[in-house]
């Protein structure tokens, strides 16, 4: 996103250099300054991203009449806005540092601020919002950190983590990698020293991450263009919005080590029983069809000869059932696999599967992808897998379908799962609590795997149509390999 360079970055067209001096304000500019500062971020940015702008404005305005005060109301209602709108640039992978000093020009203009005063101002909001802790950890961790160097208060900066190894160094922002100096910074903060700043001339300048008031993780960062007390400010305000970041990691570092555990110990048990089905009905079954052609070889002569053809044509429907049924165990006992979920690509794994599913029943499938769904974990795959297979599942046997669409959308913070039909529909809770007396809990098993790994998850329906289901996965990467 850009609004152009140099000297002009600011909104409404505005110079910099009135930045630096901004006029006084009447009343009447001074009221719709909000949309103003809305109408010049809504100007560079992709249509994508529009919507979400659109609601932080909502929300900015409400937070302006929060106040009570009209002034004050609409000089921090833009702050947020301005900080709000950053952050989501960031998230689509939409904001330059042209775009992080424009916001901070914006925000000057708006609340009569010094730009030195305005940049700490937006930055303190941003990296403080609520947003960047629905962002994976990691990305949440960079954004903190990319404004820094956005804003020109450091050159470069690294977050580096304790480990019983020493310090190591899992966010490098900047164009020069962290160098022995950098490490021993890192260290001696790490260890409650003294810091090394300004050693030999390199401006380098740290804080502690604190975690239940003991260090855990440090900050590094080269001075960039402005003053080492500065400099400090900011770093120590982003060290304490990392705090929660961090901890974060760590609670979905635990979470992901207990998920990999119960997921394991699930598809352990299918795998078994796909093992079973084979080894034990499946084999039963062929070993039935055996014996039925072997009846029907012997019960033919002494079957009346004008009854022949009527019985003949019975013993082969009874073998073509039996047929159909081996068919059907050897599918169930083939989707209880999960080595290959997990180890071939998603995109081509859900092809294959609803290929099959419209080949076996008629109905119609259309599946979407949008984004890369192969970063997710193990379990948020099979958890994915499972979810098609009993959707689709329940729409051959229950919906009376003639169309099901399936779309998966892989965002930079979570995965969205939505699976529609056109069938005849139901009522969700009398669906539910019948299939629970009947012992058939396979919608609320993927309701139960979906929470167990922090995700959202939502069946709609009405008698008459159409169907809805709806699932949202957090996505994460862990801070440190």
């Amino acid at each position: 996103m850009t609004h152009g360079s140099g000297s002009d970055i600011g909104y409404g067209a505005t110079p910099l250099s009135r930045v630096l001096a901004p006029p006084v304000e009447t009343p009447a500019t001074r009221e719709g300054r909000l949309d103003r500062l809305h109408e010049y971020f809504l100007g560079g940015c992709p249509e994508t991203v529009a919507p979400a702008l659109e609601r932080a404005l909502v929300e900015a305005r409400r937070v302006r009449e929060g106040f009570g005060d009209e002034a004050v109301g609409e000089d921090l209602a833009s702050v947020w806005y301005a900080a709000a709108v950053v952050l989501e640039l960031a998230a689509a992978l939409e904001l330059d540092d042209d775009d992080v000093r424009g916001a901070a020009a914006a925000v000057a203009e708006a609340c009569a601020l010094p730009l030195s005063a305005a940049r700490f101002v937006l930055f303190t909001q941003a990296v403080g919002s609520s947003r960047v802790l629905e962002l994976p950890p990691l990305v949440g961790a960079e954004i903190q950190l990319r404004l820094l160097l956005g804003l020109d208060v450091l050159a470069n900066v690294s977050l580096w983590l304790r480990t019983p190894e020493g310090p190591e160094c899992v966010l490098a922002i900047g164009d020069v990698k962290p160098n022995r100096r950098v490490r021993a910074e890192a260290r001696a903060v790490l260890r409650g020293r003294s810091r090394l700043s300004l050693l030999g001339g390199s401006r380098l300048c740290s804080a502690p991450v604190l975690r239940f008031g003991k260090t855990y993780a440090a900050l590094v960062g080269q001075v960039g263009g402005v003053e080492a007390p500065v400099a400090d400010g900011f770093l120590a305000s982003a060290a304490s919005a990392l705090g929660p970041v961090l901890e974060r990691e760590h609670l979905l570092s635990h979470s992901a080590a207990r998920e990999r555990t119960l997921v394991g110990a699930a598809e352990r048990r299918l795998m078994r029983l796909g093992f079973d089905l084979h080894d034990g009905p499946i084999q039963d079954v062929l070993a039935l069809a055996a014996d039925v052609r072997l009846l029907q070889q012997q019960i033919y002569p002494f079957v009346l000869e004008g009854h022949r053809e009527q019985a003949y044509g019975r013993f082969d429907d009874l073998s073509a059932r039996l047929v159909e049924l081996d068919r059907q165990l050897r599918e169930i006992a083939h989707s209880l696999e999960t080595k290959s979920v997990i180890s071939r690509p998603l995109g081509e794994i859900l092809h294959r599967e609803l290929e099959s599913f419209e080949e076996r029943t008629g109905i119609e499938v259309t599946l979407e992808i949008r984004g890369d769904p192969d970063s997710l974990s193990s379990g948020q795959r099979v958890t994915l897998f499972r979810t098609i297979q009993e959707a689709l599942a329940n729409v051959r046997e229950h919906a009376g379908a003639s169309s099901v669409e399936v779309r998966l959308r892989a965002r930079r913070s979570a995965i969205d799962l939505q699976i529609s039909d056109d069938g005849m529909g139901f009522e969700v809770d009398r669906a539910l609590a019948h299939a629970a007396e009947r012992g058939r809990l396979g919608l609320v098993g993927i309701a139960e795997r979906v929470r167990m790994l922090g995700g959202t998850f939502e069946l709609e329906s009405r008698p008459g149509g159409p169907t809805l289901l709806e699932l949202t996965l957090p996505r994460w990467e862990p801070l440190a390999p």
